[in-house]
């Protein structure tokens, strides 16, 4: 009955569909994020050169990746709690202007252990933005749109790479401006843009549809309405204490079941799908910048098609779980033949990274829908928080089973992780009477 009526309120406000959420506010969400994550793909490309610089091994290359998430998981519960209860697009303006300055600081570091200490603060101040998404997304749009924003919104994770893999390839190999290493320019000139965008979320984007007058009266009655029935439906985490709802089977459940395969399996191929492609290729940099772009750009076909399907799909735990089954068996696959048939390989890593990376917009609608909205912001901070820490596991470990000299078996370890998070979602219950 409550879902016919959203249909029929929805059919009778014809502004919906090309309102100001969809022009202006999930445009500059996604684009504020994609150019913060920026930095989680041209580090996988400044790797090989930053060894070089530094004489490091791959274990020593795979921590200084992985540290960011050091970093990330501490500030992610505390921001999306001011979030929910007091301004997401305040947070998005003071951490994103930060992340822009430890972006490019990156690039101006001359030891080792100052670029662990940049990465670190990157990943802190970054690590609160996330959950302010999470809010603002939940704030604009309804939970039958939110399934199509979201993935709108995650869109970040394959069009990052799709855009930067090329760019950062043709910067590592051309480069060299008053005389500084070509990866150090890497993080230098892609820090500058989040400077500079953060000032204009700032200004376009509301936190509240009743705080906006970008948007008329009719459409902010609807959104309004559509929140009151939503807040009135039980959640299957009912409780108001977050260390209660953190102890709660089906937050311990989706954690781990991310922190598996959004963690550990989506890093892992993130940071390492370059030094694979380079590895088993006779590729260049500029080569395996645009080939890199290859899986990203069929993935990102990949999440439009998902947010349609998981808006009007239903049991969101069968949707992961298939995801993460199909992300899991063609990485598995991918290893097979990425020895002898590079194109095969790449096809099937594609494969892999709609199934993983889709997932990953799938889990943050399945957050919306078990958690009551005062503590959203909180435990979706805190969530994201416990399956980055596979940020930081799966690089590491990625890169000390690769410096054993089996290149393959760090693939494997990530294909692994896969198929344990898609049977852990099974255990999450998305009702309270289930």
């Amino acid at each position: 009955m409550e879902a016919k009526a959203i249909i029929k309120q929805e059919e009778l406000n014809p502004t919906i569909k090309g309102s100001y959420r969809w022009k202006v506010i999930i445009p500059m969400i996604f684009v504020m994020y994609l150019m913060a994550y920026i930095d989680r793909t041209n580090i996988s490309f400044a790797l090989t050169e930053m060894q070089k610089t530094f004489a490091i091994t791959s274990t020593v290359s795979g921590f200084i990746a992985g540290v960011f998430f050091c970093g990330y998981i501490l500030l992610m519960a505390p921001m999306g709690h001011f979030a929910s209860r007091k301004s997401a697009r305040n947070i998005v303006l003071i951490l994103g202007l930060l992340t822009g300055v430890f972006s490019s600081l990156q690039g101006l570091v001359n030891s080792v252990e100052m670029l662990i200490f940049i990465r670190f603060l990157l990943g802190l101040v970054e690590g609160g933005i996330y959950p302010a998404m999470g809010v603002l997304i939940a704030n604009w749009f309804p939970q039958n749109e939110r399934g199509r924003a979201t993935s709108s919104f995650y869109l970040y994770i394959t069009v990052a790479p799709l855009i930067m893999s090329p760019v950062s390839g043709y910067i590592i190999s051309n480069i060299h401006w008053f005389g500084l290493d070509s990866w150090r320019w890497v993080f230098i000139t892609q820090g500058i843009p989040v400077l500079l965008f953060s000032l204009l979320f700032y200004y376009l984007v509301p936190d509240h549809p009743s705080k906006s007058s970008r948007i008329s009266a009719q459409e902010r009655n609807f959104l309004l309405k559509q929140q009151e029935i939503e807040a009135s439906k039980p959640k299957a985490i009912q409780e108001k204490s977050y260390w209660k709802a953190a102890l709660n089977r089906n937050f311990i459940f989706v954690s781990l079941a991310y922190f598996m395969a959004g963690g550990i399996g989506n890093y892992g191929i993130i940071i390492w799908l370059p030094v694979i492609l380079k590895e088993f290729s006779n590729f260049g940099y500029t080569a395996v910048g645009f080939i890199s772009a290859i899986p990203w750009l069929i993935g990102t076909v990949g999440m439009v098609s998902v947010g349609v399907i998981n808006d009007k799909f239903r049991n969101k735990r069968v949707l992961l779980f298939l995801l993460n089954v199909i992300a899991g068996i063609s990485l598995l696959s991918a290893i097979l033949v990425l020895e002898s048939n590079i194109w095969l390989a790449i096809s099937l890593i594609s494969i892999t990274i709609v199934g993983g990376m889709a997932s990953s917009s799938v889990f943050l609608t399945l957050i919306a829908d078990v958690f009551p909205k005062n503590i959203l912001g909180g435990m979706t901070g805190l969530w994201n928080s416990i399956g980055n820490v596979g940020g930081f596991v799966g690089p590491f470990v990625v890169g000390v089973l690769m410096a054993g000299g089996n290149k393959l078996t760090g693939v494997g370890f990530l294909s692994v992780c896969y198929l344990i998070g898609s049977i852990l979602v099974l255990f999450v219950k998305l009702r309270k009477e289930d």
